[in-house]
């Protein structure tokens, strides 16, 4: 669940730490106070596209953690993408800086946004009003089922998705081969091409080494004339140590003690020169140049960069070349052999493909049925008792989701004919169906934290009061976080968040913080009657608190 969420320069907020605690908690305040802000963190740290104009104004970046305890399966999935494990939790945090760059980190490790998106979505799942129209869109249908029936459609999609990549790969190469117009000439053309890339033997290429031979004999020859002028300057005819001793001579010939013994040390540092001197001669010497071998490298090392002009700017883009050039030489020489194996390979993938997809079919239709009922049970709770809702299924060609159309068709009111949803249903009445749906797949997809982010939209009294009672239902045995502005879904949380916005007329901040049981029953009664809290408004929060709460 998530434990705690820190916030830094994030919108309009400054600086807010908020925990969280198990069961239903609720999060109310003024409109345009921040409760939608926070749950754009969240978002943000699930896996949502970061903006610039997320970081507040006169800042630098923005700054969002999260700390989620986590069970074995999301340890698991941390070990695939090598994320170290700590105490069963996860800290992830996500820095949006003004220059448009993003730093993520899982457990202070830098991951990346793909990764992100891998492992937040097990933990946290944010039901919005973006997310109910959604529903609008009979794509996503298929997905909601898919997502209800779990590991045992997954095992069998990720079966047919190998195979159908075969069989389009397959269907393409054949195309490919059916439309090439193939000549002698282009045959040449091939050839020539493929003898050019095999002017190197990659197979014993190394690629550093050129570089660093070739530019370890360019500087011999650059420095050859530095080595020439160091040894005319130090051990010329007018040279550093020609001069040093035809000086010294004449220092030997004063009889004083004070300048014998600067003489004597002065020698000794003629006699050092003159090791570097002999050092640096046997340096020179090591340092062999054969112009043969340059020559040899130079070649090289032209070839190599037009490949890279031509076939790509990396060894493994000019071996994807030379491989592609030998299948095309291979497919002239061999057409009528490939063009039958090609045959056999399709048939063959395609059969594969349409009997997973039948499976797939059969799977669906039988959890289609359970699905329908459990949904149809949670919306007779919540008011819709004449709904009905039904899974309705076409075929296709095969696709990524194997052969199945998925549309679900409902009908609000008694008499009324099954139509698809965007025909059919009000906004009160697509938040409702879309919790319904929620609740039931959330019981198996084990994600422990449930976000409704104003979910109760259109809707009010006892239907109202229906929401918040599914909502705790399902908090139960999931973390709920739920923003609202019905005081008959606030009655029904054990923890009560209150949001509120100041502006000092210079600057603007939010802050946070947990009501207690007085103070949650005065901000309900605001809920039903406004900023005047009346007697009348203060005792239906209190007996809404009493009897949900």
């Amino acid at each position: 669940m998530l434990e705690s969420l820190y916030i830094k320069n994030f919108a309009i907020i400054d600086t807010l730490q908020v925990d969280f605690q198990s069961h239903m908690t609720v999060i109310t305040g003024e409109t345009g106070a921040g409760k939608s802000i926070i749950i754009d963190a969240i978002g943000q740290l699930a896996g949502e596209r970061s903006r610039l104009d997320f970081i507040k104004k006169g800042r630098d970046k923005a700054i969002i953690e999260g700390i989620f305890s986590i069970d074995d399966d999301i340890e698991e999935l941390l070990e695939e993408y090598n994320i170290p494990i700590e105490n069963k939790q996860l800290v992830v945090s996500k820095t949006i800086n003004n220059d448009g760059k993003t730093t993520i980190k899982m457990n202070y490790k830098n991951a990346t946004q793909m990764v992100l998106k891998k492992i937040v979505p097990h933990l946290v799942d944010i039901h919005s009003q973006f997310e109910t129209h959604q529903l609008f869109d009979p794509k996503n249908h298929i997905q909601i089922l898919d997502d209800y029936i779990g590991e045992e459609i997954i095992l069998l999609k990720k079966e047919y998705k190998n195979v159908y990549q075969h069989f389009l790969s397959s269907k393409k190469e054949y195309k490919s081969l059916m439309e090439e117009e193939l000549s002698d000439e282009q045959l040449d053309f091939y050839q020539a091409q493929l003898d050019e890339i095999n002017e190197i033997n990659f197979d014993d290429f190394d690629e550093e080494h050129l570089f660093n031979e070739r530019k370890r004999l360019l500087d011999f020859e650059k420095n050859k004339q530095h080595y020439t002028n160091f040894n005319e300057y130090i051990n010329g005819h007018n040279g550093v140590l020609n001069l040093l001793k035809t000086s010294l001579s004449e220092l030997s010939y004063i009889e004083d003690n004070d300048v014998k013994n600067i003489y004597d040390q002065l020698y000794d540092i003629y006699y050092s020169i003159n090791d570097y001197r002999q050092e640096i001669s046997y340096i020179e010497s090591a340092s062999d140049f054969n112009e043969d071998y340059f020559n040899e490298l130079q070649d090289q090392y032209l070839t190599y960069n037009k490949l890279k002009r031509k076939y790509g700017q990396t060894i493994e883009a000019i071996l994807n070349s030379k491989e592609e050039l030998e299948k095309k030489i291979d497919n002239f020489k061999n057409r009528d052999a490939i063009i039958t194996n090609l045959k056999n390979d399709i048939n063959k993938a395609s059969d594969k493909a349409n009997k997973l997809a039948i499976e797939m079919s059969k799977l669906r239709k039988k959890q289609a049925k359970e699905l329908e009922n459990q949904i149809l049970s949670i919306l007779k709770e919540l008011y819709l008792a004449n709904v009905q809702l039904e899974f309705t299924f076409h075929d296709s060609e095969l696709s990524q989701n194997g052969k199945d159309l998925v549309v679900i068709n409902v009908s609000t009111n008694i008499g009324q004919e099954l139509k698809p949803l965007q025909k059919i249903a009000s906004g009160g009445e697509l938040s409702r169906i879309m919790l319904a749906i929620k609740t039931v797949c959330n019981r198996f997809n084990g994600i422990d934290t449930i976000i409704f982010d104003e979910a109760d939209t259109g809707v009010s009294g006892k239907v109202a009061e229906s929401i918040g009672q599914v909502m705790k239902n399902i908090a139960s045995h999931q973390q709920v976080l739920c923003i609202t502005h019905l005081a008959q879904v606030a009655s029904f949380a054990n923890h009560h968040l209150y949001i509120e916005k100041k502006d000092d007329g210079k600057n603007t901040t939010v802050n946070i913080s947990e009501l207690n049981e007085k103070e949650s029953i005065q901000e309900i009664a605001k809920m039903i009657s406004g900023v005047n809290i009346t007697k009348e408004s203060l005792e239906h929060a209190k007996n809404l608190k009493k009897n949900n709460a």
